[in-house]
């Protein structure tokens, strides 16, 4: 079973951040401006980051969605929808 709260996906999301892009302010993140363009987050740390999430939440994150996990908002809806699909 693996369910996590809203609070818990978010603190997951910002904690893989910050491994991948060790320097990121990730407690001042915008929720609806791009990773990329708050933080200088090129493909290939972006591609880091969605390879990081899935291990930590234990979740299948298709290519074709990447555009939807731009943002901090989209990511936590993203992640709080497979979690939720896989139980």
């Amino acid at each position: 079973m693996n369910t996590m709260n809203h609070e818990q996906i978010r603190e997951t999301i910002l904690r893989t951040l910050s491994d991948v892009i060790p320097n990121a302010d990730t407690q001042a993140l915008a929720p609806d401006i791009s990773f990329h363009d708050q933080l200088e987050l090129d493909s290939i740390d972006f591609l880091r980051l969605m390879m990081s999430l899935e291990k930590e939440m234990n979740v299948t994150i298709f290519d074709f969605d990447y555009p939807k996990l731009s943002t901090l908002k989209g990511c936590e809806r993203y992640l709080g929808e497979r979690l939720a699909s896989v139980v």
